[in-house]
């Protein structure tokens, strides 16, 4: 009689070869080693840091413990850590589905996807600079338990924080303002420590302490792990059925209201059919999201500065923040509707209308940054001027190579999966793409700088963009005519799985 291997043991198996099996294993493979032989480098630069941790924290606080000054420190990366694992933590992709109708306990199912998560490598990235300083720093000068307890302490808060992310990316697919609410308590809490004349974060420095000190208090830490993990297993076991939100989400996007969209024709159809396609699925909903933060990046570089950036970096910023939605989406695509591309092709639609609807698009997505980003004027009407040559140069000339380079799309992807640490449908051209987007408007502006004019530069980019806009349909024409040599490559790889 044949023995059935235990659960745990069978998803794992099907997990790995699901991954070995599918074809973005092997195409994927150079990519791979390239992200390895970054992350040793990474890695390599933090065991370093752990290294002179010690002599970093003494020169910060000279007159205090280093486990106590490092405590301090500990406060702010739990916030930043949290924030980071919400953005760019993936939540381990197993689809249950398959599972469901078969007799396997539900409760296994969800204790499987949290221990996944446990073996993130942001629960593992930490100890290269703890275990370094821990062994140089602390063990000569402190007991081998008080230095133990410390250090456990440290690793149970790690993976409290690791279950914690996990509940309010989980929490997010429902509730997207998740995120705004994430970011306003972390503000809050920074705010307080440093304008409050009480010190939150030296009262978690003691408590650390004080926890080392007193081994059985590491109970707080570890009561943190399973009030998180129980309430992440919770979550799942009430959210298991998908049902519940489709009546919501088919009212939300009936077409009602839509006549906006159709006084355009075909073209304003395609761009709506688009702007759903963001909002319904995962990844391009969570590249949105990153994009809208990632418009807060000008308060880092336009507030006054001691040595205040050249002009050459407002270009860079203003390319940035007014075409961030535009590159992030643009990059993928047409693998975006790579499960029924085929469909595409085959229903009557003109190519010349599909592309004219992604490029209204692009037009929508990159009015919308520059609206938000409008305030940033504050600083200075010549930052509104270069925002707006940055918004014009990127709706004329870099949606256009944007849809060019997207020909060059033949990976099949999933939109339900995580955006962070997913790869598929990557290749080459994503990483060579800011090359043309950032580097030929600064090429255009760089003569006129040279002159000493570097106005006429600004006013050379802006007008350089208008003309693209212009010409908008003759570039279409060239991205269609590419489109056709490429057609049956593209519609190959997207029927590969």
């Amino acid at each position: 009689m044949k023995v059935s291997p235990p659960l745990f043991q069978l998803l794992v198996s099907h997990q790995w070869k699901e991954t070995v099996r599918s074809s973005y294993w092997e195409k994927g493979l150079l990519i791979r080693i390239l992200l390895a032989i970054m992350f040793l480098y990474v890695a390599i630069n933090l065991v370093i840091l752990g290294v002179f941790m010690g002599r970093i924290i003494g020169s910060a606080f000279p007159d205090d413990d280093p486990a106590w000054g490092f405590s301090l420190v500990l406060f702010y990366y739990f916030i930043a850590d949290i924030i980071l694992r919400f953005f760019l933590q993936p939540v381990p992709a197993l689809s249950i589905s398959p599972y469901m109708h078969l007799p396997v306990r539900r409760s296994s199912l969800f204790n499987f996807l949290l221990v996944k998560s446990a073996l993130s490598l942001f629960n593992f990235i930490p100890l290269l600079i703890l275990l370094p300083f821990v062994f140089k720093t602390m063990l000569p000068h402190s007991a081998w338990l008080y230095t133990a307890s410390w250090l456990a302490a440290i690793i149970l808060f790690v993976f409290a924080n690791n279950y914690l992310a996990f509940l309010l990316k989980k929490a997010f697919l429902l509730k997207p303002f998740i995120s705004f609410i994430l970011l306003a308590a972390a503000g809050l809490l920074i705010l307080a420590d440093v304008r409050s004349a009480y010190s939150i974060s030296g009262l978690f420095a003691t408590s650390m302490l004080g926890i080392a000190g007193h081994p059985f208090l590491l109970s707080i830490p570890l009561l943190a792990v399973i009030i998180a993990y129980s309430a992440a297993w919770y979550f799942l076991n009430v959210n298991r059925y998908i049902e519940a939100d489709t009546k919501k989400e088919r009212m939300l996007f009936s077409g009602k209201g839509s006549g906006v969209f159709d006084a355009f024709g075909i073209t304003g159809r395609l761009a709506l059919m688009e702007i759903k396609l963001t909002l319904r699925n995962n990844r391009p909903r969570t590249y949105l999201i990153m994009g809208v933060f990632f418009l807060l990046y000008g308060m880092m570089i336009y507030p006054p500065h001691a040595h205040p950036p050249g002009m050459g970096m407002f270009i860079f910023v203003g390319l940035l923040i007014t075409g961030i939605l535009m590159i992030q989406h643009g990059q993928l695509i047409m693998a975006w509707e790579s499960c029924s591309f085929d469909k595409i092709c085959t229903c009557g639609l003109k190519m010349h209308d599909y592309f004219r609807g992604k490029y209204w698009f692009f037009f929508m997505v990159n009015s919308l940054s520059f609206l938000i980003t409008l305030p940033y004027c504050y600083y200075g009407y010549k930052i509104a001027l270069i925002n707006l040559a940055a918004f014009l140069y990127n709706s004329g000339i870099n949606s256009f190579i944007i849809l060019f380079l997207g020909t060059y799309n033949t990976r099949r992807i999933d939109l339900g999966k995580g955006a962070f640490f997913n790869y598929e449908g990557a290749n080459f051209i994503h990483f060579l793409l800011a090359i043309p987007l950032l580097g030929l408007p600064v090429l255009i502006w760089l003569p006129f700088s040279f002159m000493g004019n570097p106005d006429m530069g600004i006013m050379a980019m802006g007008l350089a963009g208008v003309a693209g806009m212009i010409f908008s349909e003759f570039f279409i024409r060239q991205i269609v005519r590419q489109f056709n040599t490429r057609k049956y490559k593209i519609l190959n790889g997207f029927r590969t799985r």
